[in-house]
């Protein structure tokens, strides 16, 4: 094998050198072509001056030495007279012809040092492919025992995929590895499953509720809401409201569903957060100005981030501060630069959150206090559907919060640069 990927260095270093042999060779010839035709006009130019339209030739002793017959060169012009003028450069020439060998020789010297570490270079480039290679020759010389194989076999027919704790047990020290991967999958695959089982199981208990509502007042419009004015707008606002809460519901539950099938996409680009915290602070101002509302901006503040999705996040941050807030409380909308990281961040002085909630917050229909997220119309999914945008965008959060004092939620963003190397 060695000397096979030796002689494969050889080639590579010979087929280096050839094509670099050439490129000399034409740079030589363009340079002579060049230091002939400087010849020719400095003697047209330093007897009557350059002219572009006279007739010109060039011509050599053919019968010379062929390593002396540049020196033989001369060329022949008509002047403006209509004189033909003939010019030999026997000196400059033998000079060109001189410094051209001793060009040559350089370069060929050039090229002997090359060989010998082109040749280094090319082996010590191939030695990944021979190491794989001999790593292969090993694997193929190494017999797997039959017996483990179906011991292996055997240990997987006996495990209890349905049993909460099933995992494979060889017995087998050399199948250590193997039967560490294995469990590790099945480990990862219960997760998958009870992870999958609980958002199903929410997402049902979620919608049986409003389902229930409207049932209930749909009843109560069939049986007494037809003569009674009071019974009948109560019943409708009810069921509007209901309606309106399942759709939102619905709405978040395909945008999870289909971030967790990788159908969402996003489109990053250099993005102004100043503007992003502004337009969010101009909507919630509006529609909800019994808020003392504060927005503090330091400078310009860039992102490579999909603009869309980020003003998604500010807003159902924004969303929870107005719900546990009060009338009169203020919140503040933030867009700065915080250790060398885009960051915006939304701080109000509401109820806060309890110590053993704040690791949960993030968690799908997580609720602190289920009473009081219903009373406010909230689905339990805003900071779900938010922490997923920022992970795709290779981001994290900092909560700081206690109760009765006051949330405060910083999402920090990656910088251009690393953004977009985790895009790609």
């Amino acid at each position: 094998m060695k000397k096979r990927m030796s002689s494969i260095a050889r080639r590579i270093n010979k087929s280096y050198l050839r094509r670099t042999l050439w490129v000399l060779l034409l740079t030589d010839a363009l340079i002579v072509l060049l230091a002939i035709f400087a010849w020719c006009y400095a003697a047209e130019e330093a007897r009557s001056g350059f002219s572009p339209d006279r007739e010109r030739s060039l011509s050599w002793d053919t019968e010379a030495p062929l390593l002396t017959r540049l020196d033989t060169l001369a060329y022949t012009y008509t002047d403006d007279t209509g004189v033909s003028v003939r010019v030999t450069g026997e000196s400059y020439f033998s000079m060109i012809r001189h410094a051209t060998m001793v060009l040559l020789i350089g370069e060929g010297v050039i090229l002997l040092f090359q060989y010998n570490a082109g040749k280094r270079r090319a082996q010590k480039l191939l030695k990944p492919l021979e190491k794989m290679a001999e790593t292969a020759r090993e694997m193929s010389r190494t017999r797997f025992d039959t017996e483990k194989l179906h011991t292996l076999e055997n240990a997987i027919a006996t495990v209890q995929a349905e049993s909460p704790n099933a995992a494979l047990h060889t017995g087998d020290t050399e199948l250590l590895g193997l039967e560490k991967a294995v469990n590790d999958l099945m480990d990862r695959m219960r997760a998958s499953y009870r992870e999958q089982t609980r958002f199903v199981s929410d997402a049902s208990h979620e919608l049986r509720t409003p389902i229930a509502v409207i049932q209930g007042y749909a009843d109560m419009l069939s049986r007494w809401g037809k003569d009674d004015p009071t019974v009948l707008e109560e019943g409708i606002a009810a069921i509007r409201s209901e309606s309106a809460h399942m759709n939102k519901l619905i709405e978040q539950l395909l945008f999870l569903a289909r971030g967790d099938s990788g159908r969402t996409r996003m489109t990053a680009e250099n993005c102004d957060l100043c503007q992003i915290v502004q337009e969010v602070y101009e909507e919630f101002d509006m529609i909800t100005p019994n808020r003392t509302w504060r927005v503090q901006i330091q400078g310009e503040v860039t992102a490579f981030c999909d603009s869309g999705m980020i003003k998604q996040t500010l807003r159902i941050l924004t969303e929870n501060a107005v719900k546990y807030t009060q009338d009169g409380d203020s919140i503040t909308l933030r867009a700065y630069i915080s250790k060398g990281l885009p960051a915006v961040e939304v701080q109000d002085n509401g109820i806060g959150i309890a110590k053993e909630d704040l690791p949960h917050i993030f968690d799908r229909f997580y609720r602190a206090d289920p009473n009081r997220t219903r009373k406010t119309g909230g689905t339990g999914l805003g900071l779900s559907i938010a922490k997923w945008i920022v992970d795709q965008h290779g981001g994290h959060f900092d909560v700081l919060s206690r109760p009765d004092f006051g949330t405060r939620i910083t999402v920090l963003l990656p910088q251009q640069k690393q953004a977009a190397q985790q895009n790609a």
